[in-house]
């Protein structure tokens, strides 16, 4: 009896994880990431898995949660403090909740006020939120991140 209901636990299991998928795809989610590191704690832990959306440089605002890609190729998720425009070119001032300052930015954002943000090119996308609160399983990408190295 315990064997037949562990496999429909794993059946129901795996249609709900196609479910979410697919209710993701269908509201916009274009990719996913896996936190890493400390910068953005409490609200994100290493090996959280968080969904990304794609959305136009005027949608994109203060308090939201974005993925960039920084000079030396790696994907930081941190949060936008500022927006300014620079010469034609959006750019956001982002910093990492449990960091001190902002990120250096990335060129060609000029300083503004001693600070230079991440132009929209640099955006691969932006955190899901239902209600301001970010879509996140918590841990599991933590395989992927031991495996990974």
């Amino acid at each position: 009896m315990g064997v037949a209901i562990s496999g429909y636990l794993k059946i129901l299991s795996l249609a709900v994880l196609v479910l979410v998928v697919v209710g993701l795809v269908i509201v916009g989610v274009r990719g996913m990431a896996i936190v890493e590191g400390r910068s953005m704690e409490p609200l994100f832990h290493t090996g959280d898995v968080v969904f990304l959306e794609k959305k136009n440089p005027g949608e994109i605002k203060i308090g939201d949660i974005i993925v960039y890609e920084s000079l030396d190729g790696k994907y930081i998720i941190h949060r936008i403090i500022g927006v300014y425009e620079a010469g034609g070119l959006v750019c956001y001032v982002v910093k990492g909740d449990n960091n001190p300052i902002p990120d250096p930015g990335v060129p060609p954002c000029p300083l503004r006020n001693g600070v230079r943000g991440v132009p929209y090119s640099r955006i691969k996308g932006v955190v899901v939120s239902v209600d301001d609160v970010p879509v996140k399983i918590p841990y599991l990408g933590g395989l992927t991140l031991l495996l990974r190295g």
